[in-house]
């Protein structure tokens, strides 16, 4: 099938790739100039495994195809998606305006065109309970073209996005359009292992159902997260009380790993945006609403927990970050734990250096010289009074932790993402605080600042 995809972000050109990795025929539109010469380039402008490689391929193929000009993308195009970013304004609600936007250009690149097929117009983006129904009553009134809208959410998790959009545990797609569905049912033929993977429902409900599932993982991450305080409290451990309750059927074990706070692209925005929505139909949504809370507390309490332990005023003390992004195997730094968290010990005085094997770049624009930059966690840490773990890199398992304790102040490293094991901290003679479990507290080498 001939696509367009309007917008080349995250979800943008994870999708379209995959769409034409699987034999369609993308045209990707791209507004802003620089991210558009370095995918006509041939090269990936985010961070996501298997995805340079995947973008490469069908990119020199001429399967998979970029421009920034609209009428022309969506000139022979059976289907358009729009993937434009909708992200929160300063008081929780959801920013439309490059939705907006989109779907007038597309809408009057259409208004030109006289096909004798149906367009069907497919919103990616997350959007609030009403926008496809409106999107769709605005395109009849101003366009000739035979034109149908269906709500089709992303389920994609950075760092794994590719294989979440090639295997697909569900395929969720909102209209009132038989015809609509049916095309999008041949759209992702190839995708479909089980019948029952593809869902159709109205507009509202494929909504309701992506701000549901975002909001539902974010409550188990803060219910956990709530659940450490009374871990350290009484002196359970967070990762045994996880394995007891994710054995059961009915809990299972995903998303219940705690630590020092939720972010990302999608849970913050998506949580605030439940929370907006739930106003506009006259419920002040309490759930969502805790939900918010705990997440700003729970970062708050890390940087107050590393005051505790340290013994005195932060003020003057040299803190190492290993970790920037919201997650590993990304660069994305979007409501990212560590933007609070530095910025917490910042405003206590705390000198910060930091590092991410991927995410660093994408951070200095924020904190600019505020923060010194190291190249990797062992020049970060020399001389440092402690280290702050905030992203759970795999690579952080194997440093050399013995080399990194003799070059710092005091050897103490507080885990904001319970990642690292207990016993080889022990032996490499650090003091050791997880989130929720049994700290480790060898006596400590400090050593005279010059």
């Amino acid at each position: 099938m001939d696509v367009s995809v309007i917008g080349c972000g995250y979800v943008g050109l994870v999708t379209g790739t995959c769409l034409a990795s699987i034999g369609h025929m993308v045209r990707g539109v791209e507004k802003d100039p620089k991210r558009l010469k370095t995918l006509l380039d041939g090269h990936c402008p985010i961070f996501e495994p298997g995805l340079h490689e995947l973008m490469q391929e069908h990119f020199a193929s001429g399967q998979l195809q970029f421009t920034d000009n609209i009428k022309a993308a969506v000139k022979d195009a059976e289907v358009i998606f729009l993937c434009v970013g909708t992200p929160s304004r300063p008081d929780g609600m959801v920013d439309m305006s490059y939705l907006e936007t989109a779907g007038k250009e597309v809408c009057d690149s259409l208004a030109e065109q006289s096909v004798d097929y149906m367009i069907t117009i497919v919103v990616k983006s997350t959007v609030p309970a009403g926008t496809n129904r409106r999107l769709y009553d605005f395109l009849k009134q101003q366009t000739r073209a035979y034109v149908q809208v269906v709500s089709n959410p992303e389920f994609l998790r950075e760092g794994s996005a590719v294989k979440d959009c090639m295997e697909p545990d569900r395929i969720v797609v909102g209209g009132e359009s038989p015809e609509a569905f049916r095309i999008m049912r041949r759209l992702y033929d190839p995708l479909i292992k089980r019948e029952e993977i593809f869902m159709t429902m109205n507009w509202e409900s494929a909504e309701l159902t992506k701000y549901a599932a975002n909001a539902m993982l974010a409550s188990r991450i803060s219910f956990m997260n709530e659940m450490t305080i009374l871990c350290e409290g009484y002196g359970a451990d967070i990762e045994d009380v996880r394995k007891g309750i994710g054995s059961d059927g009915r809990i299972g074990p995903a998303f219940l790993r705690a630590g020092c706070g939720f972010g990302g692209s999608c849970f913050p925005k998506d949580v605030a945006a439940l929370e907006h929505i739930s106003r506009a139909v006259g419920h002040e949504n309490l759930f969502v609403n805790t939900i918010q809370t705990i997440n700003q507390n729970q970062k708050k309490r890390f940087v107050e927990r590393i005051e505790e332990k340290l013994g005195r005023p932060l003020a003057g003390a040299k803190i190492a970050v290993w970790g920037l992004a919201f997650k590993a195997d990304t660069d994305d730094i979007r409501e990212s734990p560590a933007l609070d968290i530095i910025r917490h010990l910042l405003d206590k005085g705390v000198i910060v250096k930091a590092t991410d094997p991927k995410a660093m770049e994408n951070m200095k624009p924020v904190f600019k010289d505020e923060v010194e930059w190291s190249a990797d966690p062992v020049s970060c840490a020399a001389g440092a009074d402690a280290v702050a773990l905030l992203t759970d890199w795999p690579q952080y398992n194997t440093l050399p932790f013995r080399k990194i304790a003799a070059t710092m102040n005091s050897p103490i490293l507080f885990d904001g993402r319970n990642c690292l094991h207990r016993d080889i901290m022990r032996e490499a003679g650090f003091q050791y605080y997880p989130m929720g479990r049994p700290a480790v507290e060898n006596a400590l080498r400090l050593k005279h600042r010059v």
